[in-house]
Formats: structure tokens, sequence, C-alpha cells
């Protein structure tokens, strides 16, 4: 697949420690669709109408891996420890199956059937290694990797919603302070048990729920106590953070982030200004599709700043090449464009 040496020089703004980026251009997918991705170190893998691995930044792809169809729902994970990482994904043809594809030959072992996610997270709960699971948007499932890699996987269920909305986005973090991880998906933070065979208890952190794509979200933290939330299916879609209250238990408090979004398919975390605080990087997949930065001005305050409209991608990604900033990588309109951050003088804390 032939790169395109396309350049164009975005900036997202003249202020100090403000980021500013040179799109190009790397790939050009035809009509070839990517439901879902993820990074290693400098490898890209992507999936949807098929199975590939890219090289960055050149965006070089080896020879296409197996067919699908996938759906969005896929992780990278070194099962058997032979330090190859191989791809977890959801096969969307009759049968459903979740499977894993292992490193660097494609061979296929299916981890359970039946399965429609959208989520895909690896874990390790108690020493266990494995994956969490949102089957069909309204459960969480923990998969762990067997003895050998031709058994199904044995499934835990962690909770059941029942909610008016479907529930979308995983993360994992200590919520309550005792030391073992806990889960958050949707508008809820699942507390662990003090062992692996003991039920998980349910808190609300909000109370998303009124239309039925409304707690399928993006989540992220911008510190221990603040948690990203954005609405990854509506038109005019919620964005917010969430301030983790001294019991954790009770509803968190919300800071509404005032910017109409349309579809905001893409979210992720770093430090754009080197100013030592995380901002956040979205993609809007409907509207005018813009790409932008949320700089992190401390206080709860983060500043806008569209670096490029039309961009309409379904997937972004942070980059930590070694540079002094971070790189963006974009997927979407059929194409992969790496943004390579054009700052050299770090932002100044005020």
């Amino acid at each position: 697949m032939r790169c395109c040496f396309v350049l164009l020089l975005v900036c997202a703004n003249l202020g100090a420690g403000t980021p500013s980026f040179v799109r190009r251009d790397i790939a050009r997918l035809g009509g070839a669709r990517i439901a879902g991705c993820a990074l290693v170190g400098s490898k890209l893998a992507t999936w949807g109408d098929r199975l590939r691995w890219w090289s960055l930044p050149a965006g070089k792809s080896n020879a296409a891996g197996p067919t699908g169809p996938f759906s969005e729902g896929g992780a990278i994970l070194d099962v058997d420890r032979d330090e190859q990482p191989g791809l977890i994904v959801n096969e969307t043809a009759p049968g459903r199956a979740l499977v894993w594809f292992q490193s660097p030959h494609w061979a296929r072992y299916v981890i359970d059937t039946g399965i429609d996610t959208a989520d895909v997270l690896p874990a390790e709960l108690f020493g266990r290694r494995g994956i969490l699971v949102v089957q069909r948007r309204a459960q969480v499932r923990f998969y762990e990797i067997p003895q050998r890699p031709g058994d199904r996987w044995p499934m835990t269920e962690i909770y059941s919603f029942y909610t008016p909305s479907d529930q979308g986005g995983l993360l994992l973090a200590d919520i309550d302070g005792d030391g073992r991880p806990d889960i958050l998906c949707g508008n809820y933070w699942i507390r662990s048990p003090e062992r692996f065979e003991l039920p998980w208890r349910l808190f609300a952190i909000e109370l998303w729920n009124e239309e039925p794509h409304s707690a399928m979200l993006r989540l992220a933290f911008l510190g221990p106590r603040e948690l990203v939330a954005m609405q990854r299916e509506m038109a005019e879609a919620r964005f917010a953070w969430f301030q983790k209250p001294a019991d954790p238990k009770q509803l968190w408090i919300e800071h509404r982030i005032a910017l109409a979004l349309d579809h905001p398919r893409g979210l992720d975390v770093a430090d754009f200004d080197g100013d030592g605080r995380p901002d956040l990087v979205v993609t809007e997949q409907g509207g005018a599709g813009r790409l932008l930065v949320f700089q992190n001005e401390g206080g709860g305050r983060l500043k806008p700043h569209v670096i490029a409209t039309g961009v309409a991608a379904d997937q972004v990604r942070v980059i930590q090449s070694g540079r002094e900033r971070p790189d963006i990588l974009t997927i979407g309109k059929g194409i992969i464009s790496l943004w390579r951050d054009q700052s050299r003088s770090p932002g100044i804390r005020p």
C-alpha cells in the first residue's frame, strides 16, 4: 500500500506554549474499513475488513493478515509471553467469535462465541492475566488466559447492567485506595472485592442514561481524582470532567466542558504543550469533523484549539516517539495521518 506524502502545516494557535502540527498522510486505505486500532511501541495494529500491522512513522504495512469482518472491540496482548504481541478481536461473521490471533503467523484461537463487543481491555485481576469485555453493551466480563492456548478462556461475569442506556468505555484504576484495581465502565465504577471469587459492587459516577447511547462513553483520567467522560455516539455529545468526591460511592462532581461536539469518536491524553499537565486530544466524526486539542490550563480549565477540520476521524492515538513533544495519529476518511508536533519551546506553568 503506497504512502501519500502530503504535507499540510496546521497551527493550533499562536499563543505561547500552544502546540502546532504538520500533517502527513502516511497511507490511503481505498475502500478498506478500519473498525479499531491499538498501538504498541512503533507498531500500529488495525482491524475491520482484515488484520494488519503498520510500522510508524513510515506507515509501511506488512502482508495483510486474516480477513474479517471484525467489530470495533479489540486489543493487543502478549498472551503466551513470547514477546510477540498478539491481537484479540471480535469477528462479526456467523458465530461472532472473540478470537486471539497469535503472532507472527496469525494462528487463530477461539476465546468464546456469541460475543458482540465494542470494548476490550487487557487486565490483570488478583494475579490472573486476561481481558475485560463489555458484552452486548450490558455486561462486564473477565476472560482469563488458559494454560493451553487452544482451550476456551474461563469467563467470570463481573457485573450486568440494568439501565435505560447501553454502557461503553473501560478503564482500570484503584478508585477507593484499597490497593486493588477497580473497573470503570460507562456511568459506573465497579469496586473490587477482597478475593477474586467474591462479588463486585456497583456505584454510579454520573447519571447520563436518558437515551439508548447516552452511556456509550470514552473515558480517560487527567489526574488521580479527575475523570474525563465523552459521549461517543451522540450528535450533541456531552463532554465533561468529573471530580472524585471524598466518598467515591457518591455521585462525582461534574464540570461540563462547554463545546458542542458531534459524534466525537476519539479521545486520548498527553502533555502537548510541555507544561507538565495532561492535555486532551479529541476527534469528531460528525459535523465539521474536527481534530481538537484541549489545553489543560490548571484549576479545571480546558481550553479548546481546533487543529484541523474535515478530518472526521474514527480513531485517534497519541504517539510518544521520543521527540520533544508527542505526535497524533488519526484514522478517518480512508486515510491514516500522522500529525507531527512542531512546537519546540515548552509551555510555562502560570
